[in-house]
């Protein structure tokens, strides 16, 4: 039985009770986080955006929850996932799962490390189903962090 493990290892990178413009607000808004704390380049939030005005709101993976991301680079300095909740809501012009209420940033440096994190995030959704409704009803950034808790293996 391997060992339980936390997407989220910096309570620095969240930030509970956001409000947005837009989609990119939200996106700039989660992306900072990494910024702030040394995680990616200044550069990385404008790739990401650039990402989703390319490929469309296909960060939208479930109802509420974007998970906002781009290709391991140079912009990637360390690994790492910021989390931000917005409780009005963010259209993101996805079809059936707006409004996001959680925007999840991701940083990677490698892509095997980048499908990890993908796929830990999907599988935890798969196992709670409540986590995004946990996490938008968060007060605080300490009560965000505990909702996102432990990802199970």
């Amino acid at each position: 039985m391997s060992a339980a493990k936390t997407l989220f290892t910096d309570p620095k990178l969240v930030l509970a009770g956001a409000k947005a413009t837009d989609w990119r607000d939200a996106v700039r808004q989660s992306t900072a986080l990494l910024v702030r704390e040394g995680y990616v380049t200044r550069q990385y939030p404008g790739k990401v955006i650039s990402v989703i005005d390319r490929y469309g709101p296909y960060t939208v993976i479930a109802p509420g929850l974007a998970l906002v991301h781009a290709q391991p680079s140079a912009d990637s300095l360390k690994a790492g996932t910021a989390a931000v909740t917005f409780p009005d809501g963010v259209a993101f012009g996805h079809a059936h799962f707006d409004p996001v209420g959680l925007v999840i940033a991701v940083a990677t440096t490698n892509a095997a490390a980048h499908i990890e994190v993908i796929a830990d995030i999907a599988a935890q959704l798969e196992r709670d189903g409540g986590i995004v409704d946990r996490a938008v009803r968060a007060k605080t950034d300490a009560e965000l962090y505990a909702a996102l808790g432990v990802i199970e293996p």
